[in-house]
């Protein structure tokens, strides 16, 4: 029967499919409980989670509870079972509709049927023949069976992994709403944008800006083009816009819409920051018609101006806001920030500059997160709100990765090993290498086991090495190119993506690479004193740890990390061998 369906799905079944159904079978058969009471409880076999092509070996279902049963006929624990298992919780838990809805509680566990395995595996239960029956017994103590009914429905039920930002960006204005999870509908990002749009429904004030901020992958940029979306009046004069300083993001977005024949309006909501500038940033430019402005990745704002260098992003995005306010009577400003990521000359002041910018400015009303109270202690009508920050990461499957980033950043190898741990607990995995023959072996790998997953090299833009192969082109991509690499050339590995072109994009599984213009030597990051920086920047160190930032946290599914053949990384490629073994 399993043979049979997974055929008819349209998958692939290999001789070793039959052998583990049949291995399967015969230890449910023999390991089951066989008691009256359980009778009425069900099993789902293969079930098959949509959009990812994932599929449980066994679900036990109770009105209350998810069990997912996944078997291995092994006699060693692997890290690849440990993260496919706790991958299967992971994603039920979060993205099956129904599972939500009635917070039904999910285990997860691994079942060896030879017998009882060797290997570590403190976060992900483990199962076989000596405590199979009993475990069962206790998970199903006081429980009530679904009826069949509602086990078809929960089988029925929707299943909606959590888009990339250009799937979700087409979802958005396509069909007006966001990825239907309960995190976004109940979670922080609906607290978040309830406090815009009350801010943006108060007639009583004339002039508001509001910060957001959030860990990487928190949903800045949702929140941000939800906002736009759900305020535009299309056909009308005054219309929202989103701003973004991030050409790349802006030309991958902008190409989605039109490329799926949506309406080129949407597309006209979404602009490159120096665009809109140029045309209205001077004291005596027209003014835009856009009473909701929204600047994504408001901390890299420039502290200085081409044509008026005493001016600031800042100060002339405010200047633009005070002359709508005049003329329609109410302007907001939303910007969205993330932390540690200033990556230019220019950058690298931050908040500072909104701070200052709005220092003794008594006409605008400041909305932000409390964190930066003190920052802004000089703005008369400010105020901290708890609901500007988004704590919780949703890019990685709910899988936060940005504490264990801080600790690879600060060399703290006990807990970058144990949060490591903890995420492959999730089912977040990264793998390691350091032979260049392997890298097109990543992309077919990607591709055959995660079909619709984005890769390509990631890599710094400041390194001089390009261990890549003869047909490698370097890591120069051009704004107006990143939708073609992003769909297209990214996994032919012909190109990189440099910290420029990958900030605010994310891959499935990107490749990683660390090329040497920051390496670790003796215990300490070290800065190659030849690795190319522009001689404007003030804060090298600064400026490359946030570079490393970027690119270890883009990925939402999982890792693939290049450590070329230079002996200059041998102990930097050590240090995360050592850190990712368990």
């Amino acid at each position: 029967m399993c043979h049979d369906y997974v055929h008819t799905c349209g998958l692939p079944v290999e001789e070793s499919h039959d052998r583990s159904w049949n291995d399967c079978y015969d230890f449910l058969v023999k390991c089951l409980p066989t008691e009256d009471e359980y009778q009425n409880f069900h099993l789902i076999f293969e079930f098959l989670m949509s959009e990812s092509l994932k599929r449980a070996d066994v679900i036990l279902l109770t009105h209350n509870k998810v069990v997912s049963l996944e078997f291995k006929e092994k006699y060693r624990v692997k890290k690849d079972d440990l993260a496919q298992a706790a991958g299967y919780g992971q994603s039920i838990s979060h993205y099956h509709y129904l599972t939500g809805e009635k917070n039904m509680k999910v285990l997860r566990y691994l079942v060896y049927t030879p017998g009882n395995p060797k290997g570590n595996h403190d976060f992900v239960d483990i199962l076989c023949p000596e405590n199979f029956t009993q475990t069962i017994k206790d998970i199903l103590d006081s429980e009530v069976p679904m009826s069949d009914e509602q086990c078809e429905d929960w089988i029925e039920s929707p299943f909606q992994p959590l888009k990339n930002m250009a799937d979700a960006t087409l979802q958005l204005f396509r069909d007006g709403d966001l990825p239907n999870i309960k995190s976004i509908r109940e979670g922080e990002i609906q607290k978040t944008l309830d406090r815009i749009n009350n801010v943006i429904d108060d007639q009583n004030i004339s002039k508001s800006i509001i910060f957001v901020s959030g860990v990487p992958g928190a949903g800045k940029t949702l929140v941000g083009l939800k906002t736009v979306y759900d305020h535009g009046r299309p056909g009308e004069e005054w219309n929202p816009v989103y701003l973004s300083g991030n050409d790349p993001l802006v030309n991958i977005l902008q190409n989605t819409l039109s490329t799926n024949h949506v309406d080129l309006e949407g597309s006209s909501y979404i602009q490159e920051m120096k665009v809109f500038k140029g045309k209205y940033g001077s004291s005596n430019a027209t003014t835009p018609h856009n009473d909701i402005i929204v600047f994504d990745e408001a901390q890299r704002a420039w502290d200085t101006d081409r044509r008026e260098p005493d001016q600031t992003e800042a100060t002339i995005l405010l200047r633009i806001g005070d002359r709508i306010a005049r003329e329609h009577g109410k302007v907001t400003i939303v910007c969205l920030i993330g932390d540690g990521q200033a990556i230019h000359v220019h950058e690298e002041t931050g908040m500072y500059i909104w701070a200052s910018a709005l220092a003794g400015r008594n006409d605008w009303n400041v909305y932000i997160p409390e964190r930066y109270a003190d920052l802004f202690n000089s703005s008369p009508c400010c105020n901290p709100l708890p609901e500007l920050t988004l704590d919780t990461s949703i890019r990685n499957d709910f899988i936060d990765v940005s504490p264990w980033v801080e600790a690879i950043i600060d060399l703290d190898f006990d807990k970058a090993k144990k949060l490591y741990q903890e995420m492959l607990g999730k089912g977040f995995k990264c793998w390691y290498c350091r032979d260049r023959v392997k890298l097109p072996k990543i992309v077919e790998f990607v591709n055959e086991n995660y079909p619709g997953s984005h890769t390509g090299i990631v890599v710094s833009s400041h390194g001089r090495a390009t261990p890549f192969g003869e047909r490698y082109k370097g890591s120069y991509v051009k704004a107006k190119e990143a939708y073609n690499w992003y769909v297209n050339e990214g996994p032919h590995l012909t190109r990189g993506a440099s910290e420029f072109l990958i900030q605010g994009i994310e891959l499935e599984y990107p490749i990683v690479t660390f090329v040497g213009d920051y390496y670790i030597q003796n215990g300490k990051w070290a800065l190659d004193p030849k690795a190319t920086f522009n001689a404007a920047i003030q804060d090298r160190e600064k400026i490359i740890k946030n570079v490393y930032r970027v690119l270890l946290t883009r990925s939402r599914k999982g890792m693939f990390l290049y450590f070329p053949h230079d002996p200059k990384l041998d102990e930097t490629f050590q240090w995360f061998a050592n850190m990712l073994q368990i």
